[in-house]
């Protein structure tokens, strides 16, 4: 985060404070307890803190064994495990082998606690992977890069992977396989697929013939025989839907610190799809974020296609986004420091972002710089995304002279499915804060573009919206209100009157914000940004300004809850802190504003 970014906050503070608005609301300040018999928490079906906070690898009696990176293990006379699980994440499925049961161990970058069946083993990195990087290292054999798959449908999902070519290749058919066990033994769908270097060596499976609302698992296999990392995906519902979950990240710098975050979600077993804002790759390392750098402190200038492909490449060896990757499916959006919008043609960044990542191929004659688009779980959910980077200022607000921030084209796509939808909540992820929130929204400097939105909720589907935004890198929950200080347009937080929804952004994976911007010793100073924001607004229920992590967002036909999870950035670790939650209830249009302090029970 920019220290611009930072003064300008203070300066907002300090307007606050000079105008002397209302106080705090003591609630959203003090965050009140929810009562256990609210019924937005069951705590008796919470999951096991144990669960989803973990200690640290390392700790424990000795392991029974030591194996590194990627060899083969063999279990003595356990092939009766062969179709199951070999303990938690990364996936670990084995071959019976006579009355043995074989499998490979997992690449790592720090040494690791397995437990196939009844041992403790530790895996080792392998040495010499040649990476300046801390943290890094390759997936096992061939396929380097790991397994994806993402924009789910209900009858099928984009499965992806990449192939490492030796130099004198021209081109590659790999075999894959879908199954809806994980030893893969009933298998659903199966084929073929070609690519080359003119795609990266990157591959992009349509698979359809699916089941809605199932899990599955899937594989891919190289011509002699090496076969990649097992993934998992599922695929959307349809017809009545009682819950989702869904995983929210944005804003993950390699550079900024360590992707813990990513392992966390890696290790969920409850989560349906894991939408990502933008700001998956960065262009470049910031001056006071130094935790994961080369020892050069700078990168590769990113100018052409072959310089994205590389960061995509040098995201990739990271073993705990791959792992986030291969446990569920994905649904992208990219931001400024994805893509490079003032070169010809992006500089190959559309491109290459596409290439990388998990995504169903553009509609028919549709151009590739359009990313916006719709998925639909049953009657419960409409994912309708917007793109609120790459359009804004192409095209003028019709009858105005303001600019437009979606184009033409994509308000008019966006206008069509709002007023089609007919699910009980429309999520709507977009790149930015939406809402106001002074310097940090992605939007205040297209005021009319931003009353033009709201309005359209206003007569399209005023009710039962909640917007997912990213890009700021802190933790934001907020009505979205076009302008909550004017009078003429009353809002009342009590009631919901003048919001058309409620706007979550839960933080950045590892970006800096508040105390990265700061000097050493500045709590104080960040209590007070803090406090003068929800003077200043009194749309936003909460916020936090110097954690890093993840959100869930629990829906049920009733009410949406909304939770951030935070974890450490400066050091491999492997615990996490549920950061609290607020609710939105059907038909209030606005937050509750007592906070939760208890994870929703999961599946």
């Amino acid at each position: 985060m920019k220290r611009a970014l930072v003064g300008a906050s203070v300066c907002l503070l300090l307007a606050a404070c000079e105008s002397t608005p209302p106080a705090v609301d003591a609630s959203r300040d003090a965050s009140p307890v929810v009562d256990a018999t609210d019924d937005l928490v069951d705590v008796t079906d919470v999951t096991d803190a144990a669960d989803v906070t973990d200690a640290p690898v390392d700790v424990g009696p000795p392991p029974d064994r030591i194996v590194t990176s990627c060899d083969e293990v063999t279990l003595a006379g356990a092939a009766a495990r062969a179709a199951t699980p070999l303990g938690g994440w990364p996936l670990l499925y084995g071959e019976a082998r006579g009355a043995d049961l074989v499998f490979r161990a997992p690449a790592v970058a720090r040494p690791t606690i397995i437990t196939p069946g009844s041992e403790r083993i530790r895996v080792d990195p392998r040495r010499g992977e040649g990476f300046d990087i801390a943290g890094l290292a390759h997936d096992c054999g061939t396929f380097r890069q790991g397994v994806a798959s993402g924009d789910p449908r209900p009858d099928g999902v984009t499965l992806w992977t990449r192939w490492t070519a030796p130099a004198a290749a021209t081109s590659v058919e790999l075999s894959w396989v879908i199954a809806s066990d994980p030893a893969l033994a009933t298998v659903v769908t199966r084929g073929t697929v070609t690519t080359n270097a003119d795609a990266d060596w990157t591959v992009h499976v349509d698979a359809a013939g699916l089941s809605p609302g199932a899990t599955y698992y899937y594989r891919f296999t190289a011509p002699d025989g090496d076969r990649s990392a097992l993934g998992r995906t599922r695929t959307a519902p349809t017809g009545a839907v009682s819950h989702l979950r869904f995983a929210v990240a944005s804003c993950a710098s390699l550079y900024s610190g360590w992707f813990n975050a990513y392992r966390r979600l890696a290790e969920r077993d409850d989560v349906d799809l894991m939408v990502h804002l933008g700001d998956y790759i960065y262009d470049f390392v910031d001056e006071q974020e130094h935790v994961r750098v080369p020892p050069s402190g700078a990168v590769e200038d990113l100018t052409d296609l072959a310089s994205f492909r590389r960061r995509h490449a040098q995201y990739l060896a990271d073993p705990d986004l791959r792992l986030a990757r291969q446990a569920h499916p994905w649904f992208l959006l990219w931001d400024n420091h994805d893509l490079a919008r003032s070169l010809p043609d992006y500089g190959g960044s559309v491109r290459a972002f596409r290439e990388w990542s998990p995504m169903r191929a553009p509609a028919a004659g549709a151009a590739p710089d359009v990313i916006y688009r719709t998925l639909r779980y049953g009657d419960l959910v409409d994912l309708v995304a917007m793109d609120m980077y790459l359009f804004r200022g192409r095209d003028p607000l019709p009858g105005d002279a303001g600019a437009s921030v979606l184009g033409n084209a994509q308000y008019a796509w966006f206008s069509g499915e709002l007023r089609a939808s007919r699910a009980a909540w429309r999520i709507i992820p977009m790149q930015e804060v939406l809402a106001e929130f002074g310097p940090l929204s992605g939007w205040q400097d297209f005021p009319q573009a931003r009353t033009q939105l709201i309005e359209l909720f206003r007569t399209a589907a005023e009710e039962n919206n909640v917007f997912l935004s990213g890009d700021s890198h802190v933790t934001v929950f907020q009505d979205v209100v076009n302008d909550p200080q004017n009078m003429a347009a009353p809002y009342d937080p009590a009631t919901g009157r003048g919001a058309v929804g409620a706007e979550f952004l839960p933080t950045s994976i590892t970006r800096g914000n508040f105390d990265e911007s700061l000097s050493a010793g500045a709590t104080a100073i960040i209590a007070s940004i803090r406090e003068g924001f929800l003077r200043a607004n009194p749309h936003q229920v909460d916020l936090e300004l110097t954690s890093h992590g993840y959100g869930i967002v629990d829906v049920r036909p009733e009410r949406v809850v909304n939770e951030v999870w935070f974890s450490p950035i400066l050091a491999p670790a492997d615990t996490e802190t549920f950061g609290g939650a607020y609710a939105v209830r059907r038909g209030a249009n606005r937050f509750d504003r007592t906070r939760i302090t208890t994870p929703s029970p999961s599946r």
